[in-house]
């Protein structure tokens, strides 16, 4: 394709996502002036409308931009494509444009990542996040995970008794105090989750019949499980719920004075174990209430700690306007369907409200999608939190097997390699969190110097020297 063709379709297209980004925008209920971010994302949504395939594979050949790394400055990269071209049509060359405009976004998501999750370490940008094992409170396990990498605490109170809160925050600080640096953090509310009750243990199989009871005792010898929260439930014929993760798939076959009868359609080979405190992932009622039992005094203690609040199942913009409007920061945990398709609008509704980051919680977004959505979907994304210029918190097995069982899997090490693209990386808990933390810390370091985002960096390879 002629420079001049070029020329005029890129032209064309910048005045088309001018003139749809302002939809988006009034769609989430903002009016001008827009924030920056909120624009710039706008601007990506109304971009990717489109197949650019054709296009990108044209400028190739010109030595120009393929458009494959402009999430963060949507308008500036067409601009700058648009100049480029004009000179090469003929029409003269405007120069190029100022590198702080330019590059705006990237430092705007710097700037962000360091408000929320404090500044970055000598040699690494992407922050790590330990999730700390129930009762491994020692301030020198804490100070020892400090020092070989951790920069941001997790703390799932859900799992802890209500008179261990104190002890364990005023055990984070005096980590921090050692260290010579505050430590973030993030305390998950319990949001709208579900996690099942058994009456006794049971061992099901694919194919095999079980009772979700909800008001009412199932026959015995029928294995059988209840909700420990029956209101949040929508269920009818034929949905499809699922128990860990995605461990254990069945679907309703018909409702019941007692509840309903599932049927087992996925569970592993050797079976599957009911048994309680398992996380249910089912539709729910649009009425849900998004807090829980506790999460008001989870977020009385952030407020006072001045710590950030991980929103658990967050899935519409109605959901956070029940928190109160002075937390220090929120990280939206994207696990459900709702919560993905929402994502922009939960955006601008969060971002006007407290800092804001989101969190790719894999596991559960695997239930949600189906496999081969969920490994799309973790792509994309990643480069709708960059053009929001969001942090965002790559989390999920990340190196578990390495740390619950010792040694990791070389997927899993490309897992960690993968997640050098986002602000910060999540661990779980494990017996060997420490090597996790020090295996991850290196990962991120020796990725850091090859790759930003999806923008190789081209450091020089010493592998090969000349002969």
């Amino acid at each position: 394709m002629e420079a001049q063709s070029l020329l005029d379709e890129v032209r064309r297209l910048r005045q088309a996502v001018e003139a749809e980004a302002p939809r988006y925008l009034r769609a989430w209920g903002l009016s001008p002036p827009f924030d920056p971010a909120l624009h710039n994302l706008a601007r990506y949504l109304a971009l990717r409308r489109w197949d650019l395939r054709p296009l990108q594979r044209a400028l190739m050949l010109h030595g120009l931009s393929s458009l494959g790394r402009l999430e963060s400055r949507v308008a500036e990269t067409l601009e700058a494509l648009e100049r480029a071209l004009a000179a090469l049509a003929g029409e003269g060359y405007a120069g190029p444009l100022d590198p702080g405009r330019f590059f705006q976004g990237e430092e705007r998501l710097r700037a962000r990542t360091q408000a929320l999750f404090g500044p970055p370490r000598e040699g690494r940008l992407t922050r790590i996040m330990a999730t700390l094992p129930e009762g491994a409170w020692e301030v020198s396990l804490l100070r020892e995970l400090g020092e070989v990498g951790m920069d941001v605490v997790r703390l799932n109170l859900g799992k802890l008794p209500e008179e261990a809160w104190e002890g364990a925050l005023r055990r984070v600080r005096a980590a921090g105090e050692a260290l010579g640096r505050p430590l973030p953090l993030v305390l998950d509310l319990e949001g709208p989750r579900v996690r099942i009750l058994t009456r006794f243990p049971a061992q099901v199989r694919t194919g095999d019949l079980v009772a979700l009871e909800l008001s009412g005792q199932a026959p015995e010898p029928l294995p059988a499980f209840a909700p420990d929260r029956p209101g949040l439930l929508q269920l009818e014929e034929g949905a499809f719920l699922s128990l860990d993760e995605g461990r254990l798939l069945a679907q309703v076959e018909e409702a019941t004075p007692y509840g309903f009868l599932l049927r087992v359609r996925l569970a592993p080979p050797k079976g599957f174990k009911l048994k309680p405190g398992k996380a249910l992932n089912a539709p729910l009622t649009p009425q849900a209430p998004y807090l829980g039992e506790k999460d008001q005094r989870v977020l009385e203690l952030a407020q006072r700690e001045g710590a950030l609040v991980g929103l658990s199942f967050v899935r519409r913009p109605e959901d956070l306007k029940a928190l109160p409007q002075d937390l220090p920061g929120v990280v939206l945990k994207l696990e459900s369907r709702e919560g993905v398709e929402n994502l922009p609008a939960l955006l601008a509704t969060s971002w006007a409200r407290f800092p804001t980051a989101a969190m790719i919680a894999r596991g559960d977004l695997g239930v949600e999608l189906g496999p081969e959505r969920a490994a799309e979907m973790e792509e994309e994304l990643l480069w709708l939190l960059e053009a929001a210029h969001t942090p965002a918190v790559w989390a999920t097995h990340v190196l578990d097997r390495l740390v619950k069982k010792g040694s990791p899997s070389r997927a899993e090490l490309a897992d960690a390699v993968m997640g050098s693209r986002a602000e910060v990386v999540m661990l779980n808990q494990g017996p060997f969190l420490r090597e996790g933390v020090a295996l991850l810390d290196g990962i991120l370091r020796r990725m850091e110097a090859h790759q930003y985002k999806k923008t190789p960096r081209l450091r020089a390879l010493g592998s090969w020297p000349l002969p």
